[in-house]
């Protein structure tokens, strides 16, 4: 209905006329009351609004300075100009930065230590401001920068002396009381994912990122249990028990990771609600349940958990375990309201490697993005990493990507810069 016959309708009414005009305007209230019930009804069915994500991740050993001692600031904006300027020429809009890979800090920061990738020892300062850099240079491209951490990760091995004296897992250890929040699996050190101090802490340093740079998004990867031995969090699993708690130790496992997660949410948005927090998890969703406790189907059919579900589909057609275009049918179910943008994380790094279908001039990455469109809820897809992007050897399979892929939405020629909840 238009402006004109909504204020004839309004001025009708107010006259308390019954009049053909009155009648017009109520049939065509009608009209489209019930065009708008159809449009909400087959809302899940539609695309996302806003724009296509067409993003990468850049990992800290691309972002690594270590060679070069942390070097300077020119050296560091210049990497990252020829970096992002990559990217964008491919068709990248937005770009994953792993900024806190290890409980530190690719930034300056008042609770995690500087980043030994920086420098090559850990808590060793530079003298700029990585994170500042990647944000002003994204930006200035029409690219969105979002912080990548890694919440629970402390190290890959067990030698506390690499660790800074400002790391607060070296702090917990060093208390009999607190050292039960580190745990060792897998041949490393983690932060306990069962600690609800330990959420805290991982939270606060969400909220410090948020506070000091104008990122346009908070993610985090599949990195949740580090081991499903129940040595892990026995501690806190008995307390639990010994306080009438009933669930089984993997059902109460889902529940804790989820409480962390809908946390985080919930501090993003207090911070800025305009902040997208996305999650990237196992792209096989039974190993999310078995062995990272991540209740993947609950974040993607209710509110309050995450904007953006990257799944890291890191597979190929053939796969006899989680073939590709299966894969993306069985995540595409899981969103069940319309909240959640799906986005699918795609294996770049895979080209040449020795799955013959990754083979380069094979066009295996374009048929993939392909096949993700088809789903009905696509939002976009992500490469992992930089480094097979920008790999001259790869050219020929992301040559046509640009041009053949990547497409424009109505609603960002129209302005719209839509990030996560469609509603």
């Amino acid at each position: 209905m238009g402006m004109g016959e909504r204020l004839a309708c309004r001025s009708v009414r107010r006259r308390g006329e019954l009049s053909m005009k009155r009648i017009i305007c109520l049939l065509l209230a009608m009209l489209t009351l019930s065009s708008c019930a159809v449009l909400d009804k087959s809302q899940k069915s539609k695309k996302p609004p806003g724009k296509e994500i067409s993003a990468v991740w850049i990992s800290y050993n691309e972002l690594s300075m270590k060679d070069e001692d942390g070097g300077d600031e020119a050296s560091f904006r210049k990497k990252i100009r020829k970096m992002f300027d990559n990217c964008a020429d491919l068709g990248i809009n937005t770009v994953f930065a792993q900024v806190r890979p290890f409980c530190d800090a690719m930034y300056p920061s008042e609770i995690f230590p500087w980043s030994a990738y920086l420098t090559g020892y850990q808590g060793d300062p530079v003298y700029y401001d990585p994170l500042e850099i990647m944000v002003d240079e994204a930006h200035e491209r029409g690219m969105g920068l979002h912080a990548w951490i890694n919440p629970f990760r402390v190290s890959f091995d067990t030698d506390t002396d690499k660790l800074s004296r400002k790391n607060p897992a070296k702090i917990l250890l060093s208390d009999e009381k607190t050292k039960n929040r580190v745990v060792t699996a897998d041949g490393g050190l983690y932060l306990c994912p069962a600690s609800t101090e330990n959420h805290k802490l991982i939270i606060d340093g969400v909220r410090e990122i948020i506070q000091n740079y104008d990122v346009d998004g908070i993610h985090i990867d599949d990195y949740f249990y580090p081991s499903t031995d129940e040595s892990v969090d026995k501690a806190f699993y008995d307390e639990y028990k010994n306080n009438g708690g009933k669930l089984f130790h993997d059902k109460w496992r889902l529940d804790v990771i989820s409480a962390f997660v809908s946390q985080m949410y919930t501090a993003i948005k207090s911070e800025n609600k305009d902040c997208v927090f996305s999650i990237s998890p196992a792209g096989n969703i039974n190993n999310n349940y078995e062995e990272e406790y991540a209740d993947v189907e609950r974040w993607c059919s209710e509110r309050g958990y995450c904007d953006w579900i990257i799944p890291q589909l890191y597979y190929g057609f053939e796969d006899e375990v989680v073939p590709f275009g299966k894969a993306c049918e069985n995540w595409s179910k899981l969103d069940t309201i319309g909240a959640v943008r799906m986005i699918y994380g795609i294996a770049a790094y895979k080209i040449n490697d020795s799955d013959e279908e990754f083979d380069a001039g094979n066009g295996i990455i374009e048929k993939e993005i392909s096949a993700a469109k088809a789903t009905d809820n696509y939002g976009g897809v992500a490469f992992f990493s930089y480094s097979a992007l920008a790999n001259p050897d790869f050219s020929e399979e992301f040559k046509n990507i640009k041009s053949s892929v990547f497409t424009e939405t109505a609603a960002e020629k129209e302005g719209e810069q839509g990030s996560g909840d469609t509603e």
